[in-house]
């Protein structure tokens, strides 16, 4: 009978623990999980011109994680874009705004993003448009975890190579 109660009692704070602890896990383990600046003086573009400045918010949400990054582009135009994936390779939606080319410019067209976790400090990311990959990207925390760098390649609304090299600091 005693045995009941504390099963009774403690089935809900154990159902509670384990629909709270994986977002508490992926915080620990996500080195990626902050704020983070773009640091224009280290970043490379080759398609489009390098943004004048920008701001990258990763935060969980259940076992997901959700990604912000608003962007002012040399033009002067502002652009945001933002999603919410888990790491299991499935494809997410991206949404944004911004100038009329945004998507195309920034994302080769991507419309959905799929993540996978390589190792500890590194994730991958596959852009697509139309289900075929547009864009993959490859994100790597410093060991310290003061910087992220993001590399991509893809393809330009026109077909040509587009690469980049964006390098953030941290906040």
């Amino acid at each position: 009978m005693m045995l009941r109660r504390i099963t009774t009692l403690l089935f809900p704070v154990t159902l509670l623990s384990l629909a709270v602890l994986p977002g508490l896990i992926l915080a620990e383990t996500n080195p990626a999980i902050g704020t983070w600046k773009l640091d224009p003086a280290k970043s490379k573009y080759s398609a489009e011109s390098l943004p004048k400045s920008g701001m990258l918010t990763v935060e969980t949400q259940g076992d997901a994680v959700k990604t912000n990054c608003e962007l002012l582009e040399a033009d002067g135009t502002n652009v945001a874009y933002s999603y919410t994936a888990n790491f299991d390779s499935k494809d997410y939606p991206i949404s944004g705004s911004g100038g009329s080319s945004w998507r195309e410019g920034l994302m080769s067209g991507a419309e959905t993003i799929a993540l996978r976790r390589e190792n500890s400090r590194t994730f991958g990311a596959a852009l697509k448009k139309s289900g075929s990959v547009v864009m993959t990207m490859k994100t790597v925390v410093s060991k310290d975890g003061k910087i992220m760098t993001i590399t991509a390649n893809g393809a330009d609304a026109k077909g040509q190579p587009t690469t980049f090299l964006s390098v953030w600091d941290k906040q």
